[in-house]
């Protein structure tokens, strides 16, 4: 048993097995909760649908209103030359826009102008109306929606986002592609639906729709997924292989059941407003949720153990709108009540987006006030007597931290990659080199240790070579099986080490001629490369 306990440190990289979220979203009072229906696995790629509810949605996702889901992505033109990626259908906006500055003023008298052509406005009206829309992109966005009103972006565009991270949105012929900061693309047709999704590795998801609606997932492994659909366009099934299907039932466009490919069945219960109050489980515990009356806000939410979390919510009276806090109280480990603030002040950018500009916390007595740029991007972090500062470059990537304990971090990119090549420390210095696909091949420090990694075609280590000094140097190599999980890791001149696997893709079993010795030089290289990748934040693909 310690054999396997000591293997299972090196095993972690190499096993990640989903989960799914609930919470509030403390900024806006909104309660979310995921389920994934079905998992195809298959390749070390899995294939999955997962589904998540926002309180605050307003719109009517595949699963219902409030429901969306990664695949639901799609993309719509602005009035004012922008483009908005609403992700998965019915969550968050993320915003591209050109390099030339927005003229919101321009864009809004257009809007106001065709408003004209269908509804009676009077001139201090107009007026009023452009400079509101002037100072807010989203509800310019919205209403450029409402009266048919698009811009034109050119093939051959590049636009340009922050919300999430350095991005870019190519303008193609076809349609349009977005490029992630981790190498992701995302391709979308001319009408805006997602129609394919890419890694750097080379896998991929297409979609095939008909009669606008998506009739299947097929991945570059040759793993699919099927559904088909209500009249009314809300899914009614999905499935893979087999005879198991996800299926659902709704009443007034709300889920009301659902059951997954593992016959997990749940039973939702919706107010007049689509806000979900209760999820009932087969074991018949539930999960409530109560909203305020007139904001919707969650103010108070019972978990399945019959622990009570409530909310409250306040404002600035001279700016309500934008510096606003919540106050979460929850029962202590001594059953008494803890209460903690989370505070809140949005600023808009001169195109009229909003950004966070600061958010203060006090948790367990403990303030930490954090100061933001207009990319979402922290400055600066106090906490307690101490201050940490932050800089950017041009891609809106870390380049320098530093804090008043006398910490800091200067960081530098590849040029082509935007991934970090040399990181300069209290601790030293270490150096990356990658391959073109941005796959991590070297990594350095000034303490004399190096690791080498090499890849297969899958884009998952073959072989990593571990050097501690001229002398010391081991070497490991990775088999895998069709699920993409290693199944035999060898040391040159040590040992193999073999892992079986359940039908649930647990280990089963390890064994190992070479037993303690080989588990304990597997662990040593593992904790070797992590501590030295680390600083780099690189996602080990293993």
């Amino acid at each position: 048993m310690k054999f396997v306990k000591m293997l299972s440190f090196a095993l972690i990289t190499l096993m990640m097995s989903s989960f799914a979220l609930a919470g509030v979203n403390l900024k806006n009072g909104n309660f979310y909760i995921s389920y994934t229906d079905i998992v195809v696995p298959g390749g070390g790629k899995k294939l999955e649908i997962t589904r998540t509810y926002n309180s605050k949605a307003t719109e009517i996702g595949w699963f219902g209103f409030g429901w969306g889901s990664e695949f639901e992505s799609r993309l719509e033109v602005s009035a004012d030359g922008s483009v908005i990626v609403h992700e998965h259908g019915i969550g968050a906006k993320t915003r591209f826009t050109p390099k030339t500055a927005i003229d919101p003023i321009v864009t809004s008298t257009k809007i106001v102008t065709e408003m004209k052509k269908k509804t009676a406005l009077s001139e201090k009206a107009a007026s009023e109306l452009i400079q509101k829309l002037a100072a807010n992109a989203e509800l310019r966005h919205t209403y450029a929606m409402n009266f048919g009103i698009q811009a034109t972006v050119a093939p051959g565009s590049v636009l340009y986002s922050h919300d999430l991270g350095p991005q870019t949105l190519n303008v193609t012929k076809e349609g349009y592609r977005r490029d992630h900061s981790d190498g992701r693309q995302d391709f979308y047709n001319s009408a805006g639906q997602m129609v394919k999704i890419a890694d750097k590795s080379g896998y991929f998801v297409g979609f095939t729709y008909k009669n606008g609606q998506l009739e299947s997932l097929k991945d570059s492994q040759a793993k699919q997924i099927f559904f088909s659909w209500y009249p009314d366009g809300l899914v009614k099934e999905i499935w893979s292989s087999g005879e198991k299907k996800a299926t659902y039932k709704y009443q007034d466009e709300d889920l009301v059941s659902s059951k997954d490919v593992g016959d997990n069945t749940y039973d939702y219960v919706f107010d007049k407003s689509h806000n979900l109050t209760e999820i009932r489980y087969a074991d018949k515990t539930k999960l409530s949720i109560s909203y305020d009356p007139q904001t919707f806000f969650v103010s108070e939410v019972g978990d399945r153990n019959g622990e009570n979390t409530k909310y409250k919510y306040g404002a600035n009276p001279k700016n309500p709108e934008d510096h606003y806090w919540t106050i979460v109280t929850k029962p202590g480990f001594d059953g008494k009540p803890v209460a903690n603030r989370y505070e809140y002040e949005i600023k808009t950018k001169p195109d009229g987006a909003q950004y966070t500009y600061r958010i203060l916390t006090e948790i367990n007595g403990i303030k930490t006030d954090t100061i933001y740029n207009d990319n979402s991007l922290p400055v600066k972090i106090a906490r307690g007597n101490h201050v940490t500062n932050f800089e950017y470059n041009q891609n809106g990537l870390l380049s320098k931290k530093n804090s008043t304990k006398g910490d800091f971090v200067n960081i530098e990119y590849d040029d082509v990659l935007n991934k970090i090549k040399k990181v300069v420390n209290n601790e030293g210095t270490t150096q990356f080199e990658y391959d073109p696909k941005g796959n991590l091949v070297k990594a350095s420090n000034n303490a004399g240790k190096i690791v080498f990694l090499i890849y297969d075609s899958k884009g998952k280590i073959s072989k990593m070579v571990d050097q501690e000094s001229a002398t010391q140097k081991r070497v490991l190599a990775f088999k895998y099986n069709a699920l993409g999980k290693p199944v035999e890791i060898e040391m040159e001149k040590i040992g193999k080490i073999n892992v079986a696997y359940d039908n649930y893709g647990e280990i089963k079993k390890v064994e190992s001629s070479a037993g303690h010795k080989m588990a304990l030089q597997v662990t040593q290289a593992f904790q070797n490369l992590l501590s030295i990748v680390k600083p780099a934040g690189v996602n080990l693909n293993i």
